[in-house]
């Protein structure tokens, strides 16, 4: 018996005709040793995953800056990367780092403030009656009903203070007699 015959009798006993690319039945899927592979990581850090991505994009990242390691959140160390570019002379960067500057109104003019941290109180109001109605009304100037009504309150408050000397002096002389 050749080998073409035993291979005739199984192919033409089942159907199967053995030969190039098709291999005998009972051999076709045999147990095979399984390539070796690395072990995926954990599907947590894995992107896609369930993980919050909100809480991956605020986690420090370590990044050099002037030769040293520092930790920096994720959009300050790509602020400080296209700065880098862009005093490098990068064109699209320029443009980039001047958009972000805009979107975080670093461009726009101060808010108009006093032009020195002294406050000027209308002549004739007394120091105190002026603080006051700094403190809970704002700067000057101030409307004639509430600047009435708050100096109204300041006299009635300086007449009982007036008063309360007077009775603080007369015990005293009192008690040194």
């Amino acid at each position: 018996m050749s080998k073409d015959d035993t291979a005739g009798e199984a192919g033409s006993a089942h159907g199967y005709e053995v030969g190039y690319g098709k291999p005998p039945k009972a051999t076709r899927f045999g147990v095979r040793p399984q390539p070796l592979r690395a072990k995926r990581p954990p599907t947590s850090d894995r992107p896609g995953s369930d993980l919050d991505l909100a809480a991956l994009l605020d986690r420090p990242i370590v990044a050099n800056i002037n030769g040293r390691r520092t930790k920096l959140h994720l959009h300050e160390a790509m602020l400080h990367g296209l700065f880098r570019r862009a005093v490098a002379g990068e064109i699209r960067a320029m443009k980039l780092f001047l958009q972000e500057c805009k979107r975080a109104k670093l461009l726009e003019p101060p808010p108009q403030q006093p032009s020195s941290g002294v406050i000027q109180i209308p002549s004739g109001v007394p120091i105190e009656l002026g603080s006051r109605l700094v403190r809970l009304v704002g700067l000057p100037p101030w409307d004639e009903e509430t600047f009435s009504r708050f100096k109204v309150e300041y006299e009635r408050d300086v007449a009982h203070l007036k008063e309360l000397k007077e009775q603080a002096k007369a015990m005293y002389r009192e008690q040194n007699r």
